[in-house]
């Protein structure tokens, strides 16, 4: 009778240590399958935040090259004006191109005089910055990646025409 017991004590040991060892490979599933979740996310995060500074730089610089552009006193003072305030948007960072102007701004004072008194004269500026993503676009229509890594953000900006002749 002895050895009977001794015998279902180590099946019992080996029934225990089994189950310690599915439960263990199953915890090893999980920590994977978080580890690539969590990657995921961290890719999307760095994406995400690349596409929402690029924009938010584009936007605030073409506000200010507008703003400035309006105080011009003809297009050629305007334009002058515009390049200046997007110099100061220079960008050194590796991502993202320096803001440019697209050509050409409109500049309407109506010689001085308007042809009705609700329309005032207005400077309509142009912005466009590149961004160079750190990975490929999904282009979530057609679950494709795009072939090249940047991403162009375009604004434009109307303002009145603070000086006129």
């Amino acid at each position: 009778m002895p050895p009977a017991k001794k015998s279902s004590k180590v099946s019992k040991r080996l029934a225990a240590k089994s189950k310690r060892l599915r439960n263990s490979g199953s915890l090893i599933l999980e920590l994977t399958g978080c580890a690539f979740m969590f990657t995921f996310f961290a890719v999307m995060a760095v994406q995400v935040g690349t596409l929402i500074f690029g924009a938010f730089l584009n936007d605030t610089a073409c506000r200010d090259a507008a703003r400035a552009a309006a105080q011009g006193k003809n297009l050629a003072q305007a334009t002058l004006m515009a390049q200046a305030v997007l110099v100061s948007h220079k960008q050194t960072n590796s991502f993202l191109n320096s803001p440019s102007l697209q050509m050409p701004i409109v500049y309407q004072d109506f010689g001085g005089n308007p042809p009705n008194p609700q329309t005032s004269p207005y400077v309509q500026v142009t912005t466009a910055t590149k961004a160079t993503l750190p990975f490929a676009l999904l282009n979530f229509l057609t679950t494709t990646f795009t072939q090249d890594k940047t991403c162009t953000f375009r604004q434009t900006y109307t303002f009145p025409i603070v000086r006129v002749n």
